[in-house]
């Protein structure tokens, strides 16, 4: 496959104009998925152009028209985060092999064997997720597809996935992390005032995970609080 910092173009097209910035591969595909936040660790050349290959660059009123500003990370941001990723076929394939055995452990860590109460080992959830025979989408959360993987595995087999409930209060200073949040983990209720407030189902073996999750994302501005049965 080609380096993982191999150099791509996104083209974008707004308001009759033509526009393309040159990314990182791997790290534009990262900064979709949340897990890199500065566009600047994404730009191989921190430049809007209008064709890459001539090295012509965008024009300031181009920009103006098309976006309201000539930012060029702000102009950045919209292009990336509205715009597909042309992978090569082989990172593709690579991409989706490395999201199914984060799909498989995920199932492994939550879930047991109703039949024996026991864990499931790697190649036991990993067999059962071959059963289903589903298509792996590498541009969807690892554990919104692992709930759509237990739904149907449970068609067929016992699985048993024990839960908490717990509350999570944000603070105003905080709001940005919610999205984060909201991806990962499954919110059942939640209530917008001056402070974000939710209730959170998680699965119990991911527990830790999600501590150290709030603990990074939120620091002392998270309230969180296990909600007793």
């Amino acid at each position: 496959m080609k380096d993982k910092d191999t150099e791509i173009s996104i083209k974008y097209k707004k308001e009759g104009y033509n526009f393309e910035i040159i990314v990182y591969l791997k790290k534009a595909f990262e900064y979709k998925e949340g897990k890199i936040k500065d566009i600047r660790e994404v730009l191989a050349v921190e430049e809007i152009f209008k064709d890459s290959k001539k090295g012509e660059r965008a024009s300031t009123e181009s920009l103006k028209k098309a976006f309201g500003t000539t930012d060029i990370l702000e102009v950045a941001k919209e292009i990336l985060e509205n715009s597909e990723i042309p992978l090569p076929t082989e990172y593709k394939r690579e991409l989706i092999e490395e999201k199914k055995k984060q799909i498989i452990e995920y199932i492994r860590r939550i879930a047991y064997d109703s039949k024996n109460n026991m864990p499931l080992t790697y190649e036991r959830a990993k067999e059962l997720f071959e059963m289903v025979k589903y298509n792996v989408d590498i541009n969807k959360p690892v554990e919104k597809q692992a709930e759509e993987v237990l739904k149907e595995i449970r068609k067929k087999y016992p699985l048993k996935i024990e839960y908490k409930n717990i509350k999570l209060i944000v603070y105003p200073n905080k709001f940005k992390i919610i999205g984060i949040i909201k991806n990962k983990y499954k919110i059942i209720k939640e209530n917008w005032g001056e402070n974000y407030e939710a209730i959170l189902e998680i699965p119990i073996g991911l527990l830790s995970e999600f501590y150290s999750d709030i603990g990074k994302l939120c620091g002392d501005d998270c309230i969180v609080e296990e909600i007793k049965k």
